[in-house]
């Protein structure tokens, strides 16, 4: 695929911007696997109040957890690792959700409804392209366990999964 791209699409097509999202893709991949690294960003919180991930989970476990109103798997995801927050934030776990979404008030109304009691970010009309970074660009979301140096230790683990992890680290 990126022999495909760099020789016959992106000379095509210098100038699109899918060009650009496919090469933001493709580093991306070489990245986000179990072992890799967790990539950063700064996205807006319900209030608009800029927030860059680094310092949220600088030194602790934290889950990932990119969702969507719209996405009924990503919250029930969301909704299962709820007792786990709760059994670890006071012993150096955090999760970070980011919403992706056309406006704050769906990702508000859902994440009141779903009753998420962690820090949610917005990402309305992919501004930051945050989804295709993490390769998951048209699907329903995913989550990506880091360690406190920022390795990648799970994707789309289970809460059961998270919860084994985390008794072992978090002692």
């Amino acid at each position: 695929m990126e022999s495909l791209y760099n020789t016959i699409y992106k000379p095509m097509f210098p100038e699109h911007s899918y060009t650009t999202l496919v090469a933001t893709m493709l580093q991306s991949l070489k990245q986000i696997e179990v072992g890799g690294r967790y990539i950063d960003f700064t996205a807006p919180d319900f209030e608009g109040n800029s927030v860059t991930l680094s310092e949220q989970i600088k030194g602790k476990v934290a889950l990932i957890d990119l969702w969507a109103s719209w996405c009924g798997p990503c919250r029930r995801s969301a909704k299962s690792m709820i007792p786990v927050y709760e059994k670890y934030k006071s012993k150096g776990f955090t999760i970070v959700g980011v919403a992706r979404e056309k406006t704050v008030q769906t990702a508000k109304a859902a994440a009141l409804q779903d009753g998420y009691p962690w820090l949610n970010l917005v990402e309305l009309n992919d501004a930051g392209n945050i989804w295709f970074k993490y390769c998951v660009g048209n699907s329903g979301g995913g989550t990506f366990l880091v360690d406190q140096e920022g390795k990648i230790l799970a994707i789309c683990p289970t809460a059961e999964e998270v919860e084994r992890i985390l008794e072992k680290m978090l002692k």
